[in-house]
């Protein structure tokens, strides 16, 4: 009986399903809180993932405004934490 990794398993899952091939790009809901920092963390959150955007969720329009502002450094801070590329495009939406 063979062995395969925990992400072996979930990228094939996701291929499957033609969700995504790229499983790391998943890790942005759990390192979040890092590449934001905490203030802007309590404004706004990763929702969803499609094609190489990744759609971020944010509580005001003010935080709106300032995080479109911020999108080259944000994903900058992405790069660095996950890996370069990971996302082409950012899009922020008020919940």
């Amino acid at each position: 009986m063979s062995f395969f990794s925990l992400k072996q398993v979930l990228q094939s899952v996701l291929k499957e399903h033609k969700l995504t091939s790229d499983i790391d790009a998943y890790k942005i809901f759990s390192v979040w809180g890092e590449v934001a920092g905490p203030t802007m963390a309590n404004h706004c959150r990763p929702s969803r993932l499609h094609g190489g955007t990744l759609y971020v969720e944010v509580d005001d329009p003010i935080w709106l405004a300032q995080l479109r502002y911020m999108k080259e450094d944000i994903l900058r801070k992405i790069d660095r934490r996950i890996k370069p590329g990971t996302f082409r495009e950012l899009k922020f939406f008020l919940k």
